[in-house]
């Protein structure tokens, strides 16, 4: 029986490439912690994967001055609910967030793709 492997990606946009000032530096650096956690949390429902369903969503996550999420929401669908649903459901998962660069809310979008292989 031929092995599956299953994984998840997400990436963000970090920025140009080039030199960057050190509010893009702040920027692409908080990016990078924020779907460093979303990808902690990964997980590939069981259903979607009985299905054999694959997708990419991408998901906004607006995050108070805090760190505390203050929206999620899908902006981009994987073609199924239960992928979608998930989707949502991660960024969820993990609570607080750091606290964004210079204090004030922050909006990132967050690319999450399953695959089955």
């Amino acid at each position: 029986m031929k092995a599956r492997h299953y994984y998840l990606s997400a990436i963000a946009a970090l920025g140009a490439l080039g030199i960057a000032s050190p509010g893009q530096a702040a920027d692409a650096a908080f990016e990078a912690k924020v779907v460093k956690l979303v990808t902690a949390f990964y997980s590939y429902p069981r259903s979607a994967e009985l299905r054999q369903e694959e997708g990419r969503a991408r998901v906004r996550i607006v995050i108070a001055g805090s760190g505390k999420p203050v929206s999620i929401e899908l902006v981009e669908s994987t073609g199924s609910q239960i992928l979608d649903r998930e989707a949502v459901r991660i960024p969820t998962k993990v609570g607080t967030y750091p606290a964004p660069p210079g204090g004030s809310a922050y909006t990132i979008i967050v690319p999450i793709r399953w695959k089955i292989s």
